[in-house]
């Protein structure tokens, strides 16, 4: 195997962080400089996939550290930011931008409320791989009126700078994920600075049947994904600006703590104790987003919705205002997977047609409004907002 062959394949074991460690272990690092540096190599791809790891080894702490001794690389890199060839420029540009980032020192702080004080609405970070999917994500995006930053055409120059200028900007982070974005450590480096900056992070699924592991798995931990691969464009773009929505209300309930309440709708809570006995009553969070597992299974026993007790397991007020969004984007296909998951139950009543349109009647109730979507009705809600 020839060294272009191994660096090649090493820049995707590199993702691994076991594989980073041992890397570091068996001094790789001044190897990989050397691979970067030497004038015999330059008319190869050695010195762009030799960038590129060191690129990924530098979220490695010790790697790190062994970078930031060598004095002479970090002069080369300075030289090689200027360089016509592209993607040398693009990896010594990323790489002393982190370098500069850690001497720094700053300190990140977390994304304020929605506020007139964001330049963009949001920054799309993702691959040029899944770029045709993604312009279609951010051409209707902007054509319902949100201001939106994405490099259409990979930047040049200080291409670090404008993306950390564009997160730092930027109300959400829409990562759209998929095995090239894991990949890339340009990528990487974004998704890793919006996590720094505790910054309100969306995350896209763009293939099929893609889990995020690793490093990505980390950074979206947690939080809802919206599958662009199981839903038609449209409505997994509706899931998208709902998601969107809920996040905008969920952070002004937290910043500003002013919610008009119609005292019309405050339900009894019930405890999580058996259908048939007494149970003490206390008031349902204000918004779905506050709702605990024991909240969610309280509102169905209270609402008669036992039947769906195994279609939510261990589901909180989050996890069950996505379920709701699923399925307002795609009634009939979901009312048939509630369905046969009910089945494979055998103690709990069947899903009914009745029983699934009450249950999305009742849940709307605490479903935030959007006032962008003209066919909801107006009525009060428990998320209502001045």
């Amino acid at each position: 195997m020839t060294l272009q062959s191994l660096l090649h394949s090493l820049k995707s074991l590199v993702q691994h962080e076991q594989i980073k460690i041992e890397l570091v272990k068996i001094e790789t690092v001044p190897l990989l400089i050397r691979c970067v540096i030497e004038a015999n190599f330059q008319k190869t791809k050695i010195p762009q996939y030799a960038l590129e790891i060191l690129l990924t080894l530098s979220f490695n702490d010790e790697a790190l550290k062994v970078l930031e001794k060598e004095v002479n690389f970090m002069s080369h890199l300075k030289v090689l930011e200027n360089s016509t060839e592209e993607t040398i420029q693009r990896g010594a540009n990323h790489l002393l931008w982190l370098f500069d980032q850690k001497i720094q020192s700053p300190i990140m702080s977390k994304s304020g409320s929605f506020s007139s004080r964001y330049k963009f609405d949001i920054m799309l970070s993702y691959s040029h791989t899944d770029k045709k999917i993604c312009f279609q994500i951010y051409e209707n995006l902007v054509r319902d009126g949100f201001h939106v930053w994405i490099d259409r055409d990979q930047m040049h120059g200080d291409t670090m700078a404008a993306m950390a200028n564009a997160i730092e900007n930027s109300e959400f982070v829409v990562i759209c994920m998929s095995e090239a974005y894991k990949q890339s450590p340009y990528c990487q480096a974004e998704a890793h600075y919006a996590f720094q900056r505790q910054c309100k992070l969306i995350p896209l699924v763009m293939k099929a049947k893609y889990k995020p592991e690793g490093w990505l798995g980390i950074i979206v931990s947690g939080k809802i994904y919206v599958d662009f691969s199981k839903f038609q464009f449209d409505s997994a773009y509706s899931i998208l600006k709902n998601e969107i929505q809920r996040k905008r209300i969920a952070t002004t309930i937290i910043d500003s703590n002013k919610i008009y309440l119609d005292p019309r709708l405050r339900v009894p809570l019930l405890s999580s104790s058996s259908v048939g006995q007494d149970r003490p009553i206390v008031d349902l969070p204000l918004c779905i987003d506050a709702w605990s597992e024991d909240h969610v299974r309280s509102f169905l026993r209270n609402n008669n919705l036992t039947s769906l007790l195994p279609v939510f397991p261990d589901f909180n007020g989050s996890l069950l205002y996505q379920a709701y969004s699923m399925c307002q984007a795609g009634r009939e296909s979901m009312f048939q997977a509630m369905r046969n998951e009910v089945v494979t139950h055998e103690t709990v009543p069947p899903l009914t047609l009745a029983t699934y349109l009450r249950f999305l009647e009742r849940l709307k109730s605490y479903i935030p409004i959007n006032v962008n979507d003209q066919s909801q009705r107006p009525i009060p809600t428990l998320c209502n907002i001045m």
